[in-house]
């Protein structure tokens, strides 16, 4: 199965999980608004829902690995700001970044490179290689093709209530949409981890 990275949605926990990074250390760049999740939404005013989509995995993982090479995060910080106020929606996951010792520079789509120092070639070893990256978010975020349409029970996951199987989607919830005259194609947006085969089971399931 191949993972469609425009569709891919995944929870703070799994985010986690990907990207090596503590949960604290996700919720306080969210507060902060440093590497939020895409999608927020507040459903009632005790739930909220958050899913990092691929390009906010992709930049997490570039901040942890700038971070494992000794790079200050205030001054990775500043560099998102700065890019930022220069139109760029997720730097991180937008350009190119690389090395040496705690300085860092980054690669614009022109080709043109902007930083703490001139590339040189005896640092281009140090670029941080994006498409490796990008293979490590897909393999670890995969969902199993045979888990789409099954519902389950998980000690601990959501209070064990009902999920879909692979997900942390909780199947009250899909009911709650489709109670409210959601279409499928409208709960996919909203949770993107889902198949339609999720759907249609949960239409066909009561909540237990």
């Amino acid at each position: 199965m191949i993972l469609d990275e425009q569709r891919l949605a995944v929870t703070r926990d799994t985010a986690a999980r990907i990207t090596g990074l503590s949960r604290r250390r996700l919720n306080r760049w969210a507060r902060t608004d440093f590497l939020a999740p895409s999608t927020d939404d507040q459903l009632t005013p005790g739930r909220r829902i958050r899913f990092y989509d691929f390009l906010d995995l992709l930049g997490l993982m570039v901040a942890a690995q700038l971070i494992e090479r000794g790079v200050p995060l205030p001054h990775i910080r500043q560099i998102v700001s700065h890019l930022r106020a220069r139109g760029y929606e997720q730097p991180l996951a937008q350009l190119t970044w690389a090395t040496h010792g705690k300085r860092v520079y980054f690669q614009h789509p022109d080709g043109s490179w902007e930083g703490d120092l001139r590339p040189r070639q005896t640092v281009l070893s140090q670029v941080l290689n994006l498409e490796l990256l990008r293979a490590e978010i897909r393999e670890k975020a995969r969902r199993p093709s045979a888990l789409a349409g099954t519902i389950e029970r998980r000690r601990g996951a959501l209070g064990n209530k009902q999920v879909l199987a692979g997900t942390r989607v909780p199947v009250e919830t899909v009911r709650r949409y489709l109670d409210h005259g959601k279409s499928t194609a409208e709960i996919l947006r909203s949770f993107p981890v889902l198949s339609e085969e999720d759907i249609e089971a949960v239409r066909n399931t009561s909540v237990a």
